[in-house]
This record gives C-alpha cells, sequence and structure tokens, in this order.
C-alpha cells in the first residue's frame, strides 16, 4: 500500500492540478496572519475552516486528476477498485495531515500570537484542522467525475454543502422544533468551529461532543462510500 501511496503522489504531483488548492490554502493563512498579534483559538477556527474548503477542493482536484484509461490499468493492476479506493483514501489523508500539522505550526514558529498557546490548545488545534481536512476530503468522495459526470455540477454542489456546512448552527435556528433533528444530517462544520473558538471558556466535554460528532459523521461517509465502491468491484468480477 505504501508503494500505492507513492505513485499517487507522485502522480498528481505530475499533473500540477494539487497547485491551485495548496495555493489557495497557503494564501489564505497568510493573508490571515498577515496582520499581528492573533488570538489563538479564533484563529485556529479560522485556520481549520480553511482547511475544510481547501481539502474538499484538493479531494476534488486529485480525485480526478488521472486520466480514465490510466486509472482503469492502476485498477487492473491491482486487481481490485477496493484497493485503488484505499490508496486514494491514505494519499489524501497524508496530504491533509501534512497541511495539518504546517497550518498549526506557521503562527507558532513567527511568532503570530497575541500569548502563549499551551500544549492543550495546540493538541486541540491539531485535532481540529485533521478532522476538519478529512471531512472536507470525505464530502469529495462523492462528487468526483465516476458520480458526477459534469463538473460544473460537482463544483456547484461542492459550494452549496461548504456554504450550508459552514452556517449549519444559524441555519439550524430556523427549522421547527419537529425537524431540529435534521442538523444530525449536515455536516458538522459549525459546531466543530464553535468548539475550538470558545475551548477557553467551555468544559472538555462540551469540547470533545463536536469533535466524536465530526468523527462518526466523516467515518460514516466514508464507509458508505466504501460500500458503494466494494458493490461495484464486485459487480465487475
Amino acid at each position: 500500500m505504501t508503494s500505492l501511496v507513492v505513485y499517487m503522489l507522485r502522480s498528481y504531483t505530475l499533473s500540477q492540478r494539487y497547485f491551485a488548492p495548496f495555493a489557495g490554502i497557503l494564501i489564505a493563512v497568510l493573508v490571515l496572519y498577515s496582520y499581528t498579534p492573533n488570538p489563538v483559538m479564533n484563529s485556529y477556527a479560522a485556520t481549520a475552516v480553511i482547511l475544510f474548503i481547501g481539502c474538499a477542493c484538493l479531494g476534488l482536484s486529485f480525485l480526478n486528476h488521472e486520466h480514465p484509461v490510466q486509472r482503469q490499468l492502476t485498477t487492473v493492476h491491482l486487481r481490485s477498485i477496493r484497493k485503488y479506493n484505499m490508496g486514494c483514501l491514505l494519499t489524501l489523508g497524508v496530504l491533509a495531515l501534512l497541511l495539518d500539522v504546517l497550518i498549526v505550526v506557521y503562527p507558532l514558529v513567527t511568532g503570530r500570537f497575541d500569548e502563549q498557546a499551551g500544549l492543550y490548545r495546540i493538541m486541540l488545534a491539531l485535532a481540529g484542522h485533521a478532522l476538519l481536512g478529512l471531512l472536507g476530503i470525505a464530502i469529495s468522495l462523492f462528487l468526483q467525475s465516476s458520480m458526477i459526470k459534469k463538473a460544473s455540477h460537482a463544483t456547484g454542489i461542492m459550494l452549496g454543502v461548504i456554504i450550508v456546512s459552514i452556517g449549519g448552527t444559524k441555519i439550524t435556528e430556523f427549522l421547527p422544533g419537529s425537524l431540529t433533528y435534521l442538523r444530525f444530517l449536515l455536516p458538522p462544520v459549525s459546531p466543530v468551529m464553535d468548539a475550538m473558538m470558545n475551548a477557553d471558556v467551555i468544559s472538555g466535554v462540551a469540547v470533545l461532543v463536536p469533535l466524536l460528532h465530526i468523527t462518526i459523521y466523516t467515518a460514516l461517509l466514508i464507509g458508505f462510500y466504501g460500500y458503494r465502491a466494494g458493490k461495484r468491484d464486485m459487480n465487475k468480477n
């Protein structure tokens, strides 16, 4: 599996499709920290949302970068669509975690905060960024060209999901009492963002609940995608 991840990273970098999402993420982070000093958790909450948006774009870019013929050859060589999809997920996970560490460490080493971050806030920032990044990737799995043929449709759906995800808390306030359960269907970006912003004044349990929520939500998305890919693999065999 390591060799597959290396192959996919090489293929993606050679395609140069990585440039737009990576550049967008880095520029947004640099602009955010261009003014100093910055509050620790408010800044980390903002960059975590940037990473969520960036990883959704990165995932879509990565999943569509390989030519269909080359993708088919790779799948035939692996003898399983499931293995190919697992390689894609692992590669995207590596990229997301790399960006996670870079974004969290950058303001620490460049002195962009108005106070010491402390171990608790750094660990929370790493977890929040990683989970939001992986959620963005999980959403992009269902928007790749093998599922939605027109790129314009996929992009429009992705933008709509991003907007709804970030505004989730406000949107649920307008739902009648009998429909409040629908908030669990929305990608839990807003609750995680709120928990990170208020981490200094709320309890550890109140911080942990949104993190657990997004972990389960992302796992369910990836699991459902894997199930569909597995069925498609069996149908072809």
